[in-house]
């Protein structure tokens, strides 16, 4: 099962990036695009951990995130982009 929902705002723009491990510490590279689609993905059952994939329009990809439950998903859906469990669409 999928949610999808469009991106209207980004409430909280540079904390998914690209870094890498060098002698131990992690260096920044750069910033990943900003999204303009959020699809989250269950497994099976909405009480099992899921993960919410970021995409541009254009289908690049902008990070993802493992959640332990679909209602912790949503919960950051809503902390980074203002998004409620009603802007998201099921699909199956």
């Amino acid at each position: 099962m999928k949610y999808i929902a469009q991106v209207k705002q980004v409430l909280h723009s540079g904390i998914h990036t690209i870094g890498a491990i060098e002698n131990g510490d992690v260096k920044w590279i750069s910033q990943l695009p900003l999204p303009d689609r959020l699809e989250i993905e269950l497994d099976g059952a909405e009480a099992e951990p899921c993960m919410m994939y970021r995409y541009t329009n254009e289908g690049a990809l902008c990070g993802d995130t493992w959640h332990e439950s679909l209602d912790h998903a949503f919960q950051q859906a809503e902390h980074e982009y203002g998004l409620k469990h009603g802007d998201f669409e099921r699909a199956e």
